[in-house]
């Protein structure tokens, strides 16, 4: 018989993404690109560029998608936030 609490619990969740070190360096790479991308009108070829080889210099040992996936991800962040105020 399953008591109160144990059926509240939800089961564990499998996690999905597959690249687990880019979550890793998700959070430094958003403070090195905020000043960069925080303003989603800025958002050109230009920006992406600049972004792109501000984290290849801070992470030298990604590889050229890797990189592309955590500038993505942190575009993807300021634009939720941006659309949020």
């Amino acid at each position: 018989m399953e008591t109160r609490n144990q059926a509240a619990t939800p089961p564990p969740r499998k996690e999905r993404r597959r690249n687990q070190p880019l979550r890793q360096h998700f959070d430094a790479a958003q403070m090195l690109l905020r000043p960069l991308l925080g303003d989603p009108e800025n958002h050109n070829g230009t920006a992406f560029y600049r972004a792109m080889n501000k984290l290849q210099a801070s992470f030298p040992e990604m590889s050229g998608n890797e990189i592309e996936a955590l500038v993505a991800a942190v575009v993807r962040s300021v634009q939720t936030r941006a659309g949020n105020r």
